[in-house]
């Protein structure tokens, strides 16, 4: 079964309220919402630079992650 309806002031407000039962257990998925679309990048931008290390970490990573020899 699938039904449609409307978030007004925090409450979800079915479309059609008589099919279901007190006890009823449902999954909320939202099929529109009109905030805007973010990107990786653009979520997590505040975190760029904020960690120092080594300068090499890039093309090191497995040596100061799992202690393997540099390459």
């Amino acid at each position: 079964m699938e039904l449609e309806g409307t978030v007004r002031d925090g409450v979800i407000v079915l479309d059609r309220v008589e099919e279901l039962k007190d006890g009823d257990r449902v999954r909320v998925t939202v099929i529109d919402s009109e905030r805007p679309k973010s990107t990786f990048g653009e979520r997590y931008a505040k975190f760029i630079g904020s960690i120092e290390g080594p300068s090499d970490l890039a093309d090191q990573h497995e040596h100061y992650r799992l202690g393997t020899p540099k390459r």
